[in-house]
């Protein structure tokens, strides 16, 4: 995730970064490994943090456990002991409230880690480098304004345009997207067993449809890179 995200300067506390209540939060505990998501229900600065217990688990108080949550623009995350664990009237837990949070910021357009398969092919017929089209390849990463793909050829060199189609799922729908592409670098990779050229593709004229799909599919994307949503069929 570390396209998607940029480090800030100072860590910040979580009273500054006041996040909601009802937020998502990510528990991760180390004995076992586990990772739960449960909902942030309150926090008093230098006393606890109350979050809904996980459904189940088998961790104790004095526990260490990592906690993820994202407030506003920014994901925090530090280590918490677990202070308590009440069963009544409802199950919840008491954290350890950070003295410090490691804080990151999401950059306006963030690129998620993917792994689709793409078709390529030319923009005008017969202008472009090659003459075996349409060709497979793989996008690595994506956003609203672009992609990275690899591919086992150079799809052409900086400037061109080409015409890119992939498929994948938003909320269990499958969607299809055919957008025009421009590409900014041409980026041959070394030390691979076999050849992959990296290509920056830049999105052009997308159409409200196919910008609201994508949308949908990188925002899916980072909720599940960030832990706050299960892992899909993509």
């Amino acid at each position: 995730m570390t396209k998607a995200l940029e480090s800030l300067d100072t860590s910040r506390s979580l009273a500054e970064l006041n996040p909601r209540i009802g937020e998502k939060v990510q528990i991760e505990t180390r004995a076992p490994r586990a990772r739960y998501s449960v909902q942030l229900l309150g926090y008093r600065e230098n006393g606890s943090l109350m979050v809904s217990a996980p459904k189940s688990s088998v961790v104790n108080t004095g526990a260490q456990v990592t906690v993820r949550l994202m407030t506003g623009n920014f994901i925090c995350a530090f280590s918490a002991r677990i202070l308590k664990i009440q069963t009544s009237p409802f199950a919840y837990w008491h954290l350890e409230y950070p003295k410090t949070t490691e804080v990151r910021r999401i950059r306006s357009h963030t690129r998620v880690p993917v792994n689709l398969l793409v078709s390529i092919d030319e923009f005008e017929q017969g202008k472009g480098l090659r003459h075996d089209w349409p060709i497979n390849a793989y996008c690595t990463d994506i956003s609203l304004s672009g992609a990275c793909v690899d591919a086992p050829v150079a799809l052409g060199k900086q400037g061109d345009k080409l015409f890119m189609t992939t498929r994948f799922s938003v909320a269990g729908v499958d969607q299809v997207i055919l957008t025009t592409a421009l590409i900014r670098s041409v980026q041959p990779q070394e030390g691979s067993v076999s050849t992959v050229v990296s290509h920056g593709l830049e999105f052009l004229d997308l159409d409200d449809d196919t910008h609201l799909i994508l949308a949908g599919f990188v925002y899916q994307q980072f909720l599940i890179e960030t832990g706050n949503l299960e892992i899909l069929s993509v």
